[in-house]
């Protein structure tokens, strides 16, 4: 099937945030006093919706208090962090690589929207984008039917989604589309057992994913 468009994730994928994704995740959990929290446990545990993650996580049940708590924390910890995230070192080149083999791409994300849009490291590539959609307050905090309507309003064939978690994957399954992830060496939110186990094709380099939407496959 020909690629015309790509659908691309923002967090992990085009934004190099995973260590601070983890890391705020850690801080989250030693301040809300329940079991410590791994590196290796993150990337074997990360799934979404989030409250499903920090069960996992947890190993146990958690109240609607002590989710809330945790993500009290988090969200603190990680406002910490961001201003030290950049993007991902291949991702202008990336994108624009893509733009220049006459295709068209946009920008699917579940971070809040008016902060998305907000971030000077979006700034620096909004032009690449036909269209942006970060989460809105009023829409489920799931993947699948935020990909449908994305997908409802860009409104092309061809079109590949790529991210960088199994969330991405059953999303993109969801709606009938192919997917491609993600799995940098440096802050993968999924272990490397997992990226293989997922069923799709798998890059390490963005570059590697624009070329692969291309059809220049081995």
């Amino acid at each position: 099937m020909r690629i015309d468009h790509i659908v691309w994730d923002w967090n992990g994928t085009l934004f190099d945030d995973g260590d601070a994704l983890v890391r705020a995740t850690i801080e989250a959990f030693s301040r809300s006093g329940l079991p410590e929290v791994t590196v290796t446990g993150y990337q074997e545990n990360f799934t979404r919706p989030i409250t499903d993650f920090y069960e996992r996580l947890a190993g146990q049940a958690l109240t609607a208090q002590q989710q809330l708590d945790i993500n009290a924390h988090f969200q603190r910890s990680y406002a910490d962090l961001l201003e030290q995230a950049r993007l991902h070192a291949h991702t202008v080149a990336a994108l624009a690589a893509w733009k220049d083999a006459g295709r068209t791409q946009s920008l699917l994300s579940m971070y809040p929207h008016e902060h998305l849009v907000a971030l000077p490291q979006f700034h620096a590539i909004a032009h690449f984008f036909d269209r942006v959609d970060g989460m809105r307050s009023d829409e489920p905090q799931r993947k699948e039917p935020h990909l449908r309507r994305h997908l409802d309003a860009v409104g092309v064939e061809g079109v590949l989604i790529v991210g960088d978690s199994d969330d991405d994957i059953r999303a993109a399954r969801a709606c009938g589309v192919p997917c491609l992830l993600y799995h940098p060496t440096r802050g993968a939110l999924v272990s490397q057992t997992r990226a293989e186990g997922l069923g799709v094709p798998v890059v390490r380099e963005l570059g590697d994913a624009v070329r692969w939407a291309l059809g220049e496959r081995p």
